[in-house]
């Protein structure tokens, strides 16, 4: 992979991602389509849907797969790959090994993402498709993709899904349903909003990266991994407009107290994460700025006291898992018990803390 001469950071991303001045980070695809992204570490997301579903007693996997494969097809509708449905659905058509190409052609733009390796075991036109991804990450919504691309090239409404770990392998069986989805109408993706913002970052004069990610992340197209090398930890690239839509869904089917234990569940992720960290930085601009890096959004207004902030941010990429972030900060820094009082629809709040 072709990098920088000046800072080493690999010039196809420096090509499709651009670090707004507001704290956001739009990748755009091959197509010129952009769409909103943020760098999370491998496995927060997963930790975080975990904890709800022992909150509400009830697995939220089958609605990621189902909200993330509603999504992928929004999406494959303005990629090329949409095509292949015109292709007759029989063996003589479609053979295994041309699937197969077609799916080592699109596996280099999974492993962009970071979200391992993905080839082909099996398929037989019209009877089933068998996926395995080698390093996966972000599963439900792995298995999501999978399945919106098979639905997609195959012209079905929707798909029977199973799922599981082989050693360390992610295994995928799809085959076909004619079952039509319920939620595919308000499964939408919001439109990427106009940039508005005056952060200024230190950015390499050649490629115009920030530093910070090219001193920061490092591909493995290989393993389809993303490494922080400050940390040696994994990164996962997510899309901000998937995880709203999931998150609506999930509010819309299970109520709005989803959003609190989602703040909740936030808030405890990063505090255990922060308590394994040698140095907690206690500079709010610092810690702000560092989110803003990963394209978490940048506030309009931040005050602070001893054991209180006042937050009112319009770009977050998701409002309750932002709060939750800054409210973990705070906690950790004063060791006390936080309160959250949200204004404005939740744009702004104010977090406080009391020992």
């Amino acid at each position: 992979m072709k990098t920088c001469k000046s800072c080493g950071f690999p010039l196809k991303f420096a090509r499709y991602f651009e670090w707004r001045n507001d704290g956001s980070i739009l990748s755009t695809d091959t197509t010129g389509t952009a769409s909103r992204i943020t760098f999370l570490p491998d496995g927060e997301l997963e930790n975080i849907f975990h904890g709800l579903s022992q909150s509400i007693g009830l697995p939220v996997d089958p609605f990621l797969i189902e909200a993330q494969k509603q999504i992928g097809k929004e999406l494959l509708a303005n990629l090329p790959l949409r095509y292949a449905q015109l292709i007759p659905s029989s063996r003589f058509f479609r053979p295994q090994f041309a699937v197969k190409l077609a799916v080592r052609l699109i596996s280099s733009d999974f492993a962009s993402l970071g979200d391992g390796i993905v080839r082909v075991e099996y398929y037989r036109a019209g009877k089933a498709l068998v996926l395995r991804v080698k390093n996966p990450c972000l599963i439900p919504l792995t298995v999501g993709s999978a399945s919106s691309i098979y639905e997609s090239i195959e012209n079905m409404p929707s798909s029977n899904i199973r799922y599981g770990m082989e050693g360390e392998d992610l295994v995928i069986w799809l085959s076909p349903s004619r079952e039509k989805p319920e939620r595919e109408k308000r499964l939408y993706l919001e439109p990427v909003t106009p940039s508005k913002g005056n952060l200024e970052y230190k950015r390499c004069q050649n490629c115009n990266v920030p530093f910070w990610a090219s001193e920061t992340l490092e591909w493995d197209m290989k393993s389809g991994i993303i490494r922080n090398k400050k940390t040696s930890l994994r990164e996962a690239i997510v899309s901000v407009q998937s995880i709203n839509a999931i998150l609506r869904e999930l509010s819309s089917e299970l109520g709005d107290e989803v959003r609190d234990i989602l703040y909740e569940k936030q808030k405890d992720h990063e505090k255990n994460s922060l308590e394994t960290q040698r140095e907690l930085k206690e500079n709010w601009e610092e810690i702000l700025l560092s989110m803003a890096f990963r394209g978490l959004g940048y506030p309009t207004s931040f005050k602070s006291g001893d054991n209180w902030i006042e937050v009112e941010i319009e770009n977050p990429y998701n409002q309750e898992l932002y709060a939750g972030k800054l409210a973990a900060r705070l906690e950790t820094i004063t060791n006390g018990v936080s309160t959250i009082h949200w204004e404005k629809e939740r744009r702004k709040y104010r977090i406080e803390t009391q020992k």
